[in-house]
């Protein structure tokens, strides 16, 4: 048995990351061999797989190897774990054995428009859920689908230090790739408040900037269990949300439900209300999310586990 792990080439994502990050348990893991295989996006599905490319810089640290054609790939001895974004490729491996890691469903529905779920139905062996949302979601449209709970951590430079709460200023951080026309009008509210969007930063300087700001605002999808919110509750931000997707789920986002908000757009006095206290009594409110960072802290090694039970489950295919 040879597992082989998809990721889009040349591609720096939470999700790219987590692939990445699976390729090296397995093989930290077990005695299986796992490769990645870097798949061109702009390719036709049949023809997508098997990028011969180097893993992007930042990945280096995982220590994974990749194939380098698509050969290899439709045999009964493969195992190929899929996202949710690249399943339409799948039938042009009819030998292989298919997972399907749910990292992203609105990514799923958007691409794909939910037209092969019959497909998805009869021909994946395992789903494999990043977030109970996608649990959620594969339960109800799959009813009977084999599954296992497999998430992910963060990058191991959140959360080292987390910088004195007296020291911190009053900075609002914002993720402009996802939700800005919903985190606007906040911005336009408080605008007391210094807001700076986090884009372009390496891991160092989103470290730095979460380490000195107060607050993350995310009101975006929440496709899967998004990496900032925890990245910037690890480095001891309070966190600030929506209701949407993932973070609808307590074991996705598990802070307190004041945090939480059903409509920002029609709460924007009540969320301005709450920054202000956030921001007055910083400490007391930096403390309501210690049990999110415990959860944070332990991602890594549950995410060990959760790889071993994969390979035993794969073990008895």
């Amino acid at each position: 048995m040879t597992i082989y792990v998809l990721a889009p080439q040349n591609r720096k994502s939470g999700g790219a990351e987590l692939s990445h990050q699976l390729c090296n348990a397995i093989n930290r893991l077990s005695d299986i061999p796992a490769y990645m295989c870097y798949v061109d996006l702009d390719a036709p599905f049949e023809k997508a797989l098997g990028v011969d490319v180097p893993a992007p810089d930042s990945y280096e640290i995982y220590e994974t190897q990749h194939i380098v054609s698509p050969d290899v790939l439709n045999s009964p001895d493969s195992v190929i774990v899929f996202p949710e974004g690249l399943t339409l490729s799948m039938p042009y491996y009819p030998l292989a054995k298919k997972i399907l890691w749910w990292m992203s469903v609105d990514n799923y529905i958007v691409s794909t428009k939910e037209s092969n779920l019959s497909y998805i139905s009869e021909n994946v062996c395992l789903h494999l859920y990043q977030s109970y949302y996608s649990q959620d979601y594969v339960e109800k449209k799959i009813p009977g689908a084999m599954g296992l709970y497999l998430s992910d951590y963060i990058n191991e430079q959140h959360g080292k230090f987390i910088y004195p709460a007296q020291f911190r200023e009053n900075i609002g951080l914002y993720n402009p790739a996802k939700g800005y026309e919903d985190i606007k009008p906040l911005i336009e509210k408080a605008n007391w408040l210094k807001w700076i969007p986090l884009t372009g930063l390496d891991v160092p300087h989103m470290v730095l900037m979460m380490e000195a700001g107060k607050v993350y605002v995310d009101f975006g999808n929440h496709p899967g269990k998004d990496r900032i919110p925890r990245e910037a509750a690890a480095d001891g931000c309070c966190v600030i949300t929506n209701k949407k997707g993932a973070a609808a789920f307590e074991g996705d986002v598990p802070i307190p439900m004041q945090y939480k908000f059903e409509k920002p757009a029609e709460s924007l006095d009540e969320i301005d209300a709450l920054i202000h206290d956030i921001c007055d009594n910083f400490a007391e409110h930096q403390a309501q999310f210690e049990n999110y960072r415990r959860m944070i802290a332990g991602e890594k090694s549950q995410f060990d586990k959760d790889v071993i039970s994969f390979i035993g489950y794969l073990r008895n295919l």
